[in-house]
C-alpha cells in the first residue's frame, strides 16, 4: 500500500523531513542512485522476517536500499552505545519500549505532530513516548505487541504425574509442581540470568503481585524506593525460584537466549517464562516440541488477590526511530512509516509469527495454533509492562543482583540496596533516597 514512483517517493520524503523536529538537512538525493539506509536491529521475529521486511519496502520504494546491521539482543548494547557516543552510524535503530528507549532518547530525532499521522492504525504506540503519554515527545514506532506468558510442556507435566491440563495457578501449586518435576529427572524452570533478560521476562510477573498500576508508574518516575517492602518482596520471591531449586543449576552463568530457551525447547524443562513475540514465542516451542504438547499459561500467582495478578504484562515491542546524526532523514522517516503500516504488519504475523499492532492486518492470516489461541485469552486483559520502567542501571543490578543471590555471594537486602544505588545512577529517574 506504500508503493509509489520515485518522483512521489522524494517528494513525499520532503515534507515528511519537514515535520521531523530538529532535522538536519542533506544525504536524502538520490539523483546519483538509490540512498543506502543503514538499519541497527537485533532481528526481532527472526532472520526470514527481516529479509521480507527488506525485499518488500525496497520494492515499493526503489529509492531507498536498506543494509540491514543484526546484533545479538544480549549483545545489542555494547554495539549500540558507541554508536550513541561518536553520534555516528546508523540511520535508524530499534529500542525496546519504555526507559530502554527513553535512556537513550538524546540519539532520536523527536517526531513531534508526525507521531500521530504515522501511527493512526497502531492499537497503541505509548511505550514509544516519554512517560507513555502519547500527548508528550515521542522518539519512533512499534510494530508489534509483547508481553510475557509462561510456556509449558504437557508431556514433562504428564511424566511428572501432573495434570498437563491443568498447569499450576498459584506459587504453592507451582513449587509442588517443580518438586514433582525435578522427581522426575527434569528442570521445572528453564532460566538464564546474564544479561538484561531478568528484567523483561520475570521481575514483571512477580512485581504484578504486589505492585498496583500507580505503584508501577511511581516505578517509571523513580518515586518507588527499592527499599520499599514492596518491591523487597518482589526480589525475595525472584530469588525464591532459584534458591529453592526450581532453575537449572547454571542459571547464573547462561543467558536466556539462546541457553535457558534450549533446555526448554530440548524437552528438558517443565516451563519457561518468556514472551508472546520474536524469536522464543509460541511458534518456535512448537515448532520444537509439536503444538499439542506446548501449553501457555500466566504465571503462577503468589497472591490471587491482587488486583494486577490475573492481567496479562504487556507492551509495545521494538520501537524504531531516525538517529539525530543521519545525513538520510527523509529516507529514515519513511521506512519507519511502512514499518506501522498494514503491508509490514502483515509480514509480522506471516513471518515472524507475533502480534500485530495494526489495526488493519487481515485477521485471516493469524495463526490457528492452540498456544496462539490461547494467548489471545490472555492479552485480552492487559496490565503496565513494570519491566520496562526499569532503567538500564537497574536492569543490570537486577540481573546481576539475582545472579549472586543464587550463588549465595549476596543476601536480598543487600541486592535492594544495590538496586536503589542503580536508581539513584539512572539518567531518566528522579534522584530517590
Amino acid at each position: 500500500m506504500f508503493r509509489r514512483s520515485l518522483a512521489g517517493a522524494l517528494a513525499a520524503g520532503m515534507a515528511a523531513a519537514a515535520l521531523l523536529t530538529g532535522c538536519g538537512g542533506g544525504g536524502d538525493d538520490a539523483s546519483d542512485g538509490p540512498v543506502t539506509l543503514k538499519v541497527l536491529t537485533w532481528e526481532p521475529g527472526g532472520t526470514e522476517y527481516w529479509k521480507q521486511v527488506k525485499s518488500t519496502f525496497e520494492a515499493g520504494h526503489p529509492n531507498i536500499k536498506l543494509e540491514m546491521q543484526s546484533v545479538p539482543f544480549d549483545k545489542y548494547p555494547e554495539v549500540q552505545g558507541p554508536y550513541i557516543t561518536s553520534q555516528s552510524g546508523p540511520d535508524v535503530m530499534a529500542n525496546n519500549a519504555g526507559l530502554e528507549l527513553f535512556d537513550r532518547r538524546g540519539a532520536y530525532v523527536p517526531l513531534g505532530d508526525k507521531a500521530a499521522e504515522i501511527t493512526k492504525d497502531l492499537v497503541t504506540y505509548s511505550g514509544a513516548c516519554e512517560g507513555f503519554d502519547t500527548s508528550k515527545t515521542c522518539y519512533g514506532v512499534p510494530f508489534s505487541y509483547q508481553g510475557n506468558v509462561l510456556y509449558y510442556n504437557k508431556a514433562v507435566l504428564t511424566a511428572a504425574g501432573l495434570d498437563p491440563e491443568k498447569p499450576p495457578a498459584t506459587w504453592d501449586e507451582f513449587g509442588a509442581a517443580c518438586d514433582a518435576v525435578k522427581k522426575a529427572g527434569k528442570t521445572c524452570l528453564a532460566l538464564g540470568l546474564s544479561g538484561t533478560f531478568p528484567a523483561y521476562w520475570d521481575f514483571p510477573e512477580i512485581a504484578r503481585n504486589y505492585l498496583t498500576e500507580d505503584d508501577i508508574r511511581a516505578l517509571l518516575a523513580g518515586k518507588l524506593s527499592w527499599k520499599d517492602p514492596k518491591l523487597v518482596a518482589v526480589l525475595e520471591k525472584l530469588a525464591e525460584i532459584t534458591t529453592k531449586g526450581w532453575a537449572n543449576k547454571n542459571a547464573p552463568s547462561i543467558t536466556m537466549l539462546p541457553d535457558g530457551a534450549d533446555i526448554f525447547q530440548r524437552g528438558d524443562a517443565a516451563f519457561a517464562g518468556t514472551i508472546i513475540s520474536d524469536a522464543v514465542n509460541w511458534e518456535a516451542f512448537g515448532k520444537a516440541l509439536g503444538d499439542d504438547k506446548l501449553g501457555v499459561t500466566r504465571w503462577p500467582a503468589i497472591d490471587p488477590a491482587a488486583p494486577l495478578a490475573q492481567k496479562f504484562s504487556g507492551i509495545e515491542g521494538a520501537v524504531y526511530g531516525v538517529t539525530q546524526w543521519s545525513q538520510k532523514k527523509q529516507a529514515g522517516l519513511e521506512f519507519i512509516t511502512w514499518l506501522a503500516g498494514k503491508e509490514n504488519g502483515e509480514l509480522w504475523v506471516k513471518y515472524g509469527k507475533g502480534q500485530p499492532l495494526n489495526k488493519n492486518v487481515d485477521k485471516a492470516l493469524l495463526p490457528s495454533s492452540p498456544a496462539f489461541l490461547k494467548i489471545q485469552e490472555l492479552v485480552a486483559q492487559p496490565t503496565l509492562h513494570a519491566g520496562v520502567m526499569l532503567s538500564g542501571p537497574e536492569a543490570d543490578a537486577l540481573a546481576r543482583g539475582w545472579q549472586q543471590v543464587t550463588l549465595g555471594q549476596l543476601t536480598v537486602d543487600k541486592w535492594a540496596e544495590q538496586m536503589q544505588q542503580a536508581l539513584e545512577r539512572s539518567p531518566t529517574k528522579k534522584q530517590t533516597k
